[in-house]
């Protein structure tokens, strides 16, 4: 008599590799960002990030061989949060000075937040101890400008938001709106303090942008 045969388990469906790898580098970053807040680059080891990520070293390393690694990856993790408060803002209001406002608001509502000004003013600290963190800060400006150029290449109005020019003009644009506030909050304002000047900050700034791009200044 032929034996039985065992039932078969079943098969629990797990969670796919690319699913739960975006979770361990979610685990990392996380880590990573509260121990160099709390800490700097300097003071905080690969054992430390492990440790409280539940990752291993190997692990670590084997994404991020570095600590300005994990830095540059977490900036750029900000960028994208940023990016998509870009496309949220890109399509509301039906002129290109409310677009414009909603552009620049949206921009400052980010970067303004304690956490990304927290994290600014340690890249500047740790930027002579570890002269990498200037790249990031050059590619945080590179997405930032392609991000606002993304959106500014819609609009056809003036001869400064040409193909040719429109880099540029993304450039006079994010620095005539973020860095006078971003600036003060990086040397120690307090950043809950600026959020209320954002509103007049904003309108001041664009109608300023757009008189010079009418006037063809933003594009000399």
């Amino acid at each position: 008599m032929p034996r039985a045969k065992a039932p078969q388990r079943a098969v629990r469906a797990g969670r796919p590799p690319k699913e739960l790898a975006a979770e361990v580098d979610e685990r990392i970053l996380n880590a990573a960002r509260e121990l160099f807040l709390a800490r700097g680059l300097a003071g905080v080891s690969v054992a430390e990030i492990a440790g409280l990520a539940h990752a291993s070293k190997g692990t670590i390393y084997a994404r991020f061989p570095t600590k300005e690694a994990l830095f540059a990856a977490i900036a750029i993790r900000n960028s994208e949060k940023v990016r998509q408060g870009y496309e949220n803002a890109s399509s509301l209001g039906d002129t290109i000075e409310e677009r414009l406002t909603a552009l620049a608001s949206e921009i400052l509502k980010h970067v303004l937040a304690p956490d990304s000004i927290a994290f600014m003013r340690l890249a500047a600290a740790e930027a002579r101890r570890f002269p990498d963190l200037a790249k990031v800060g050059r590619m945080m400006r590179e997405r930032g400008t392609h991000h606002a150029a993304t959106i500014l290449q819609d609009v056809t109005l003036y001869a400064a938001f040409a193909p040719e020019r429109l880099t540029r003009t993304a450039q006079f644009f994010l620095d005539l709106v973020v860095a006078p506030l971003l600036l003060r909050a990086v040397m120690g304002e307090d950043p809950k303090s600026l959020r209320p000047q954002i509103r007049t900050h904003v309108a001041e700034s664009v109608s300023f942008f757009l008189t010079a791009c009418r006037s063809g200044e933003a594009v000399r």
